[in-house]
């Protein structure tokens, strides 16, 4: 995505500094990534770089698993594998490009004429959808090999295009400020959502398809009940254009992804901003969950891959910080070094503490995981 990003990037926002840090592991590429994604068994990193490299990374070490260089003449801007992980869908300029699992070649899908912005493949491996800087978006069936159709509707560059988990829907977004929901089987609009005021630049679903998550030009995220066909909350937060944004996978949060160089995790009930990762260097163009929801990674315009730990104390802290903290004080073991005390057992009882510190935000988090449920 890096390519299509600097069409759209004229400077780069001022940096954040904050104090607390979930960062689990970062490492900086000497080519920058322009695309994430994960494999459905969460073994294999995805990965599109801007020289047109594809690689397969361990999601824990960034150890690259394989690695196919010139896979495109420029960046690879999506990348995507089916559930039966048999081959591996890549994006770059204006063409689409399958692998097998060992880099081979396999075909090429040659149908747009811009630069392609997105692609992904169904939960059921059969369609695939792809967007361009154009009005119209191409809809495909990946066993045949075979353009199905050229999704028209828009009067405006619609560069958001996602399939809904149970591959019933899809969603379509355009600078004509309107979200478009289609039939899949008979590829026609159904209904209209209101969307964002520029341009959109990417559409999600919820994992239970009920939700659908809008990022836009002009700063917003927009959550959406698509049982009630009706707009639920505008997420306000970012400084700069949003570029992207996930839903957890048990669907209670996401987080969103911006030019103004942090990320925002949202509460999706109640569409509040529970923390802001802020230690980003550069625009943050792309991001995707580990399958077990406890972390996520990122790529940004600096040229990283960064893994967050989604940690219960950051809804620990947002949701019970003034009872969380009565207790941390009211309890001696938490006291600073105390006169007279031995390093040795002043690292036994922080030892101890620390153990201790970690049940009392799992006994937090388990009360917030019990509210959300109601």
């Amino acid at each position: 995505m890096l390519f299509a990003l600097s069409l759209l990037l004229g400077m780069q926002s001022t940096a954040w500094t904050q104090e607390a840090s979930y960062i689990l592991k970062r490492q900086l590429f000497k080519v920058a990534l322009t695309s994430i994604n994960i494999s459905p068994d969460g073994l294999f990193l995805l990965s599109g770089f801007n020289d047109g490299t594809f690689r397969l990374l361990d999601p824990d070490s960034f150890e690259v698993k394989l690695e196919v260089s010139g896979a495109h003449h420029k960046a690879v801007n999506a990348i995507d594998m089916p559930p039966k992980m048999d081959f591996i869908l890549t994006a770059g300029h204006n063409s689409i490009k399958l692998w097998d699992r060992s880099g081979k070649h396999l075909f090429d899908w040659n149908a747009h004429a811009t630069t392609i912005w997105n692609a992904e493949i169904s939960s059921d491996g059969l369609w695939a959808v792809s967007s361009a800087m154009n009005k119209t978006f191409l809809l495909w069936d990946v066993y045949n090999n075979a353009l199905v159709e050229r999704m028209r509707a828009h009067e405006d560059v619609a560069m958001a295009v996602s399939i809904s988990p149970d591959c019933r829907l899809i969603a379509s977004g355009s600078k004509d400020q309107s979200i478009r929901i289609w039939n899949l089987e008979t590829r026609q609009v159904i209904y209209q959502l209101h969307g964002p005021t520029q341009d959109i630049y990417d559409l999600e679903f919820s994992p239970d398809g009920s939700l659908l998550v809008a990022c836009s030009r002009d700063k917003s995220v927009r959550l959406y009940d698509l049982k009630e066909k009706k707009l639920l909350h505008i997420l306000k937060g970012h400084s700069d254009m949003v570029l992207e944004a996930e839903f957890s996978p048990n669907g209670r949060y996401l987080v969103s992804a911006s030019a103004d160089q942090s990320i925002i995790l949202w509460d999706v009930r109640n569409g509040e901003r529970i923390h802001q990762f802020l230690e980003n260097e550069g625009a943050v163009m792309d991001l995707v969950f580990h399958p077990d929801g406890h972390s996520f990674y990122s790529i940004s315009y600096a040229g990283d891959i960064t893994r967050w730990e989604v940690d219960p104390e950051i809804f620990v802290l947002y949701y019970y910080d003034l009872p969380y903290r009565e207790e941390l004080a009211a309890d001696l073991i938490f006291e600073p070094k105390r006169k007279g005390e031995s390093k040795k057992e002043y690292g036994a009882r922080a030892a101890e503490a620390a153990v201790k510190k970690r049940e009392i935000i799992a006994r937090y988090y388990e009360l917030y995981l019990d509210e959300t449920e109601k």
